[in-house]
């Protein structure tokens, strides 16, 4: 018999992963350039299951990122993050974490605490600089142009909105009109549940321009590892696959927390509403009886 022990450890590596035994999860995960935040780096990542669909995809922050001024002096700090070329099954574009020490001024005073934000675009850079680009994030209803607020806050059809989704009014420049979830929101508002985590949706011109969620700081350090699932729309204006659930997670041995969108379904275009499913099935069942009613009379009558 041939023992196990003959074969050599590179030769024994390679069938296991062959075999689907290993962890192959080093292998099917792709990393973006990495950029500098805090006395750490961020950096956006895609990973793959075992059939090469997309199973997570975000970013991760090493622990040193979280290195950020809490003052009244600090300010925001966005970062632009590009994706690998491996998430082109994603139907985003591009991603951008933000630090937010401060709430703005048309946010109850419970979100006025440091946190991180990560958006998901599905719009590009160049389309997100027609989002009242000079307005003023403090007071950006007043300050931007009317065409383009007139587009930002165009009402988008309802199949585009996930269900209990609500608009908050306010414009985001380079982003869109926020829409949040009236589940989660009030309960936060009122005191009844802490905010941790929360995640939003935001329009441009009707169409959905970014999936984003965020997490406080405070939250983070904790490191205490979260998944919530996320409500999604019945119709999606690109193909693609889409995350169902956000996570948090930090890795003890890299030192890093991962923020990332996580149980991804495969959606084609057009995706059919609930609404127009229903009415197409009460058309066919309406002309089903009827084609057994002309069939019965013409036995009758014979």
């Amino acid at each position: 018999m041939f023992a196990l022990k003959n074969l050599s450890l590179p030769f024994l590596s390679a069938m296991l992963i062959v075999l689907g035994i290993a962890d192959t999860a080093n292998a099917s995960q792709f990393f973006g350039d990495s950029q500098p935040l805090g006395e750490g780096f961020v950096r956006s990542f895609v990973s793959f299951d075992e059939l090469g669909n997309p199973s997570e995809f975000g970013v991760t922050l090493t622990k040193q990122a979280l290195s950020l001024p809490v003052d009244d002096s600090a300010v925001d700090i966005p970062v632009f993050l590009s994706l690998p070329s491996e998430a082109s099954s994603l139907p985003f574009n591009h991603i951008e974490l933000t630090y937010r020490p401060h709430g703005y001024p048309w946010l109850p005073p419970t979100f006025a605490v440091p946190r991180f934000t990560v958006d998901a675009f599905l719009i590009s850079p160049q389309e997100r600089a027609s989002i009242c680009p000079d307005a003023d994030i403090n007071n950006p209803q007043s300050t931007c142009n009317p065409d383009q607020l007139a587009r930002a806050l165009k009402e988008p059809k309802p199949e585009l909105v996930p269900s209990g989704f609500l608009p908050t009014g306010i414009v985001e420049p380079g982003k869109g009109a926020r829409y949040f979830d009236s589940d989660l929101l009030p309960p936060i508002i009122q005191g009844q549940k802490p905010f941790t985590t929360l995640y939003d949706y935001a329009f441009f011109d009707g169409q959905v321009s970014l999936t984003g969620y965020g997490s406080t700081k405070a939250f983070l350090e904790t490191q205490t590892s979260v998944s919530k699932s996320i409500k999604i729309p019945n119709y999606y204006s690109k193909k693609g696959y889409y995350p169902t659930a956000y996570s948090i997670n930090f890795d003890p041995t890299s030192q890093e927390y991962k923020l990332a969108f996580t149980e991804f379904k495969h959606r084609s275009v057009p995706e059919f509403s609930s609404i127009f499913g229903l009415l197409l099935l009460g058309t066919i069942t309406t002309y089903s009886q009827f084609r057994k009613a002309k069939n019965k009379n013409l036995l009758v009558n014979k």
